[in-house]
């Protein structure tokens, strides 16, 4: 998505069209892309201004648009607008709710997308204590000192929701090896109580045996690559709220 300018008042020949065609063709001149217009509401407190939330790509934008189509200024979801107008201060909040509500939804679709290509033998599934399809992924490594304080929460998140951590390992080839003795050694396990305790046994400093330095990891580096050569995610722990499939 191109970054916008905080303010934009362009002058140009625009035709005498109606008001969403104006606004796209402001945009379309300006930053050579197509919009969705979302919504268009005219502000009562404010003459000859409109609160518009457009789609550029598939993130939602809401802005303040004069009545011609030809100017406009990107409002921040962040701080606060003064509007003497109680309706016009009811208005924004709710288009301001409505673009987060949009901006999220394709957030998790993309996420979704994501995961859905990592192989599901490069994970673990630890079902919820209660029937939910609630579920929590986290990305995960064994030698990450904050992936390791995130265990202590399994047992209580496991209350409410169906937990399926993915090892893609950010550190050295050790902790691909562990990452791939975790999934050998749970695989065929079904009580989460084992299966944490095979996790926790290798996220620690552990001296592993020659044999076990044998291990195949390309599971893992697959993983890996898929999630974080989308660049969308960087870092571990990455947790993400999603349903259960």
């Amino acid at each position: 998505m191109k970054k916008f300018l905080t303010f934009v008042c362009l002058g140009g020949l625009l035709f005498a069209g109606d008001f969403e065609d104006n606004f796209k063709e402001t945009i379309k001149n300006n930053f050579k892309q197509d919009i969705e217009i979302i919504s268009s509401d005219k502000l009562k407190g404010v003459k000859g201004l409109r609160i518009a939330v457009f789609k550029i790509d598939s993130s939602a934008i809401p802005s303040f648009v004069s009545e011609d189509g030809k100017s406009f200024f990107v409002v921040s979801t962040q701080e606060p607008f003064l509007l003497a107008d109680e309706s016009d201060k009811e208005l924004l909040s709710k288009r301001i709710n409505d673009v987060n509500k949009i901006n999220e939804t394709a957030k998790n679709k993309i996420y979704n997308d994501i995961f859905d290509k990592v192989p599901k033998e490069a994970g673990i599934l630890l079902k919820s204590q209660n029937k939910t399809d609630e579920l929590l992924t986290i990305v995960t490594d064994p030698d990450c000192p904050y992936c390791r304080a995130e265990l202590a929460n399994l047992d209580n998140r496991l209350k409410s929701v169906n937990v399926k951590m993915i090892f893609a390992p950010v550190h050295n080839e050790t902790a691909f090896i562990k990452s791939a003795l975790i999934l050998e050694e749970t695989k065929n396990l079904k009580d989460n109580a084992k299966i944490i305790s095979v996790v926790q046994k290798y996220y620690q400093d552990v001296n592993l045996s020659k044999e076990q330095q044998q291990t195949k990891t390309d599971i893992v580096h697959q993983a890996a690559d898929t999630i974080f050569g989308s660049g969308l995610i960087r870092s571990v722990p990455f947790l993400h709220n999603g349903k259960l499939k």
